[in-house]
């Protein structure tokens, strides 16, 4: 920690930033208690965060812990705060709770507060050495903690004069900047070379415009350590562009950041026994160090975990590693199956005793022989946040500043590296247990200086007026407009107070200067262009391959070609590209969270439909459908979306069962109004249909009265869509399957005895609406039932029919920038099979046809 003023070294004269690094070696200070309040917020919340711990626990520890660090720092001897002079009220009553908080805690404090507390306490004379303190180099707006600190060091060895710096020239834009960034009248000056705004792609960029900017200061002549860096996140970008340029930095942290890797496979390791169990969290246990298996391993693991396949088939080459991942897989219904499988667990991983510590420290709650009571084990599991080492100031390198400290030695020049909203200033933070009217009622009554967002703001921009004023020459903000995830950011509310300064601006953005609006020889660093092309690589119209083998590249296990999909042949339709991708495996497999997306709501409901209308029984009335619906809607999430029945999903799955017992409802009456028979449930057809093999299951397969079979596709969506798809021609995907029926492949028991040879329609069935279109049979007693004639695929299967004649002779056309557009206006329909991977959208050729 760096306390918030300079001494200087009584033999060098050297004025610097003390550190409680320092502050303990000349102090004798013993070893600091552990501080982690997290643990004691856990163990015994109290009354006035207890329901919000409850609801949000590792929120509510960040609240607690930031506001019990501002009684910490509000207090001027470091000790718990007397509080009874202060009216009853609920000020009293939350500060009693934050003050009892710290009584529990015994001696341990924030990182840096223990030693200056030591410090305090220490009689005259015991000192290894002097620290006289720089006159006015506190920080005025440091908290009492740290005034008092300053004053102890100050009344025992005094103070020495501020070094001067050097003479500024007048009539330059960072002087009048530096007068004062709030102030109700600022001198105005013409912009000039002393401020720089450019505007780059992402953080990444602006790391390693600030390396190249250093490196060609230095070349002109610019000593290291007179520029700075300033910084509010990680430094390693900074540490890499800094490292390819050459350009030394001083500041790094001396060890890199390390994770709590114990805390974190233990915390997945207890959610993966909690059912039901995400994805996401078995895919992080196959990445854990601590699995005996290598890494490449556990990457492909974790990859077939996010595509849904949870053999873990690539272990059972090892035993071990196989029993291993059949216990990470068990839930655990019971403390004792809890201490049981943890047990198996830890004896087969690396570094075992380290994890077996840490579940030690749980013993508490992992105790008895009922139910594991999961909330309470989870908040009980405590995961280190990333530690850092101390920064390595050297003498010579460029000076890394963080956003959130005044300079530690001033700078001819300063690059700030991440001028984004919320920075520059700071944006404050709202106290999570006072009102700004209970912090100014605190002060008054008790000399208790907690901080507020009045107090945080004028802290952030006394600090950023700070970091201004320790510059000399100039100052060159760097704009990101994306993150490194792609989102869009905003410049620095900074911006517009360093504007106020400008003669003739209009708005603060006209500050900022596109770098890649800017001729490469009119940049301020030294660039290197790459030699274009002799002439563009043009895309190729289509791809060709070996004929005969496309049609042939998924194989079963006896080595013959496995059939296509009415889904795969609809992804052919619209981009061969994206068929071809997915044929050799070589889809998009980008992870994420388990969302309830159209997909899987679409699944839930077939589930639902398949198991509430059953095949060859009457059509069940409705309080026999209301008592099935239940049943099979709780069915239907166990199978297919275990995380919805988590408490945090409970509106979501409410919501679903209301649409899908609406649905199946109008589906029932539709169903008696038509005097139908159900004759099948996702059932397998086998064809041979437009010259290959197709092998797909039906939703439902109805029979009516005079003998004409229907087979129906539910949807989850509404009619209008697929409407207009069947009007312009482009349906395809149940027409397959009547195509697969005019010629079967038949299987012993396959069910279709009363199916083939009869007279055959199809039907889609739109949940959302209660909605049903035909093609060849009208089913005019449906409530909302539709004839849209004959030619419903007619397109659709010529444009099939040409892919797949292209296919067999190993042509792959590619997609044109015109697709999307095409198949959303002429054919009425999205092409999702556009979006399956990045390389469909780079091999797209312009067309403007």
């Amino acid at each position: 920690m760096f306390y918030a003023f300079d001494v200087a070294d009584p033999h060098s004269g050297t004025h610097y930033r003390l550190t409680d690094a320092r502050l303990a070696d000349l102090s004798l200070a013993p070893k600091p208690e552990p501080y982690a309040p997290g643990k004691f917020i856990a163990a015994k919340p109290s009354t006035v965060w207890a329901e919000s711990f409850a609801n949000a626990p590792v929120e509510t520890i960040a609240a607690v812990s930031g506001a019990l660090q501002d009684v910490i720092l509000g207090t001027y001897d470091l000790r718990p705060p007397v509080t009874e002079a202060l009216p009853d009220g609920r000020a009293k009553r939350h500060l009693m709770a934050l003050v009892g908080l710290w009584r529990e805690m015994g001696d341990a404090l924030p990182d840096g507060l223990a030693t200056a507390r030591h410090v305090l306490d220490l009689p005259h004379g015991q000192f290894l050495a002097a620290l006289p303190i720089v006159d006015g180099s506190l920080d005025p707006l440091a908290p009492p903690a740290i005034k008092a600190l300053h004053d102890r060091l100050k009344a025992e060895f005094g103070s020495v004069p501020i070094k001067p710096g050097p003479a500024r020239q007048p009539g330059r834009l960072i002087d009048a900047i530096q007068t004062g960034l709030t102030r109700p009248v600022i001198a105005q000056m013409p912009h000039d070379a002393t401020l720089a705004v450019w505007g780059l792609r992402d953080p990444a960029a602006c790391a390693d415009f600030a390396a190249a900017r250093a490196r060609a200061m230095i070349e002109e002549g610019v000593p290291a350590r007179k520029i700075a860096v300033l910084t509010a996140g990680d430094p390693q970008d900074l540490a890499r562009a800094f490292a390819e340029q050459g350009v030394p930095l001083s500041g790094l942290p001396a060890a890199l950041p390390t994770r709590d890797i114990a805390g974190e496979t233990l915390l997945h390791l207890l959610l993966a026994k909690r059912p039901p169990t995400p994805a996401m969290v078995l895919a992080g246990l196959c990445l854990s160090p601590l699995m005996p298996w290598g890494a490449q391993t556990g990457r492909d693991l974790a990859e077939d975990v996010m595509s849904g396949h949870f053999s873990g088939g690539i272990l059972t080459t090892d035993p071990e590693h196989h029993a291993l991942w059949t216990d990470l897989r068990q839930p655990a219904t019971s403390l004792p199956q809890l201490r049981l499988l943890l047990d198996l667990i830890c004896g087969r991983m690396t570094k075992s005793d380290v994890l077996r510590q840490r579940i030690q420290s749980l013993q508490a709650v992992l105790a008895g022989n009922g139910p594991p009571d999961w909330d309470l084990i989870l908040r009980a599991v405590q995961v280190d946040g990333c530690t850092v080492g101390d920064p390595a100031r050297t003498l010579e390198g460029v000076s890394l500043w963080s956003a959130h400290e005044s300079p530690w030695r001033p700078c001819h020049h300063l690059l700030i590296v991440d001028f984004n909203e919320g920075l520059y200033p700071v944006r404050p933070r709202a106290n999570a247990l006072f009102l700004d009217s209970e912090i100014a009622q605190i002060a008054v009554t008790m000399g208790l200086q907690l901080r507020g967002r009045t107090e945080g703001l004028a802290r952030s921009i006394a600090l950023f007026e700070a970091q201004l004023g320790a510059v000399t020459k100039s100052v060159t903000c760097l704009v990101p407009y994306r993150d490194l995830a792609g989102g869009r950011l905003a410049p620095s509310a900074g911006l517009s107070l360093i504007g106020r300064a400008v003669a003739g601006l209009k708005e603060a953005s006209d500050l900022i200067v596109d770098l890649s609006h800017v001729p490469p020889t009119d940049w301020p660093v030294a660039v290197h262009p790459v030699q274009p092309c002799p002439a563009p690589w043009p895309v190729p119209t289509d791809l060709w391959f070996d004929k005969n083998r496309l049609l042939e590249l998924r194989r079963d296990d006896d080595g013959a070609a496995l059939p296509q999909s009415p889904s795969r042949l609809e992804n052919l339709l619209v981009s061969p590209l994206a068929w071809l991708l997915e044929e050799i495996g070589a889809g998009d497999m980008g992870w994420q969270a388990e969302s309830l997306d159209i997909m899987l709501k679409g699944n839930i409901a077939h589930h639902v439909f398949e198991h509430s209308f059953l095949p060859n029984v009457d059509i069940p009335d409705e309080a026999t459908l209301n008592a099935a619906l239940p049943e099979a809607y709780d069915a239907a999430l166990r199978r297919n979306a275990p995380f919805m029945r988590a408490g945090v999903w409970e509106m979501e799955r409410a919501t679903l069962l209301r649409e899908i017992t609406a649905a199946a409802h109008r589906w029932r009456n539709d169903l008696i109004a038509l005097n139908a028979r159900i004759l099948g449930n996702e059932t397998w057809l086998y064809g041979d249909a437009h010259g290959i093999r197709i092998r797909g299951k039906a939703d439902t397969i109805l029979g009516l009265p005079d003998g004409t079979v229907v087979i129906v596709d539910h949807k989850k969506s509404g009619t209008a869509g697929r409407r207009k798809r069947m009007e312009k021609g482009w349906d395809l995907q149940v027409g397959l399957y009547g195509a697969m029926l005019e010629r079967p492949f038949r299987r012993d028991g396959d069910g279709l005895d009363a199916v083939i040879g009869r007279s055959l329609g199809i039907a889609y069935h739109l949940m959302n609406d209660g909605g049903v279109l035909t093609s060849g049979v009208a089913l005019t007693a449906a409530a909302k039932g539709r004839d849209m004639g004959d030619c419903v695929n007619v397109n659709a299967v010529t444009r099939l029919t040409e892919r797949l004649a292209q296919v067999a002779g190993g042509q792959i056309v590619l997609n044109t920038t015109c697709d999307h557009s095409f198949f959303t206006k002429e054919a009425g329909f999205t092409p999702y099979a556009l979006q399956n991977s990045p390389l469909i959208a780079a091999f797209m050729r312009e067309d403007d046809q």
